[in-house]
């Protein structure tokens, strides 16, 4: 693949590359007891990753804005200082998660991660996890806008000088699948995260991933 026709393989990081919902459920726990808020039920935490902290924050707040602006900054809060920590949390990555990232790079592929997650807690996985050197660019949420929102896909995209017809982006949740359609490029969704594989064909995955080795070859159909 020449420099002149670069193209860019975009992953969401929390429910596509690392199972990381056991440190979300227990860290939005303990920020809604601070807050004096009830304490959701697991399987409710786990249905609003990837949505936001903020966004997540009114639902657990039952859409008071107040409360729910504490709650997220209270959560910010507690995850910043866990991720700093001397023993932050080391979710692990889902099988296949580093060889795609090593095998798309070696076909010539552009890599990067858009997240709803801090860039706090993002960098600390990505770095002890030996990714950093797998992707070329990673967005955060404190970046720009989360996703739903086009802006993490158009400002990788920006920073790495490919055009959307030439980007894919493979995520689990309908936020992804909303991110993508925003941004106009293409969506794969994968079985193993947060949202249901039929909730994310409804959402226009143009493929769902039963695992990360299909990914190359779907890659290929989708540009020829």
């Amino acid at each position: 693949m020449s420099d002149t026709h670069l193209r860019l393989i975009l992953f969401d990081f929390d429910g596509t590359l690392c199972d990381s919902a056991a440190t979300i459920i227990r860290l939005m726990k303990q920020a809604c007891a601070v807050c004096d808020l009830p304490v959701p039920e697991d399987s409710f935490i786990r249905g609003n990753i990837g949505h936001g902290v903020s966004h997540a924050a009114l639902a657990y707040a039952d859409g008071d804005p107040e409360k729910a602006s504490q709650l997220a900054e209270t959560y910010r809060d507690i995850a910043r200082n866990e991720y700093l920590s001397g023993r932050p949390p080391l979710d692990p990555l889902f099988d296949g998660a580093e060889d795609i990232l090593r095998t798309l790079q070696s076909k010539g592929y552009l890599t990067g991660i858009i997240t709803n997650k801090s860039r706090t807690g993002l960098d600390s996985l990505i770095t002890r996890h030996g990714l950093d050197l797998q992707v070329d660019v990673t967005i955060s949420a404190d970046d720009c806008a989360a996703k739903p929102a086009p802006d993490m896909a158009l400002l990788a995209m920006q920073e790495t000088g490919v055009d959307k017809l030439e980007t894919i982006l493979v995520g689990d949740t309908e936020i992804d699948a909303g991110c993508s359609a925003n941004a106009g490029i293409a969506f794969i969704g994968v079985s193993w995260g947060y949202h249901s594989p039929e909730r994310l064909a409804d959402m226009g995955a143009v493929h769902i991933l039963s695992t990360f080795a299909e990914l190359p070859a779907v890659i290929a159909r989708q540009f020829s």
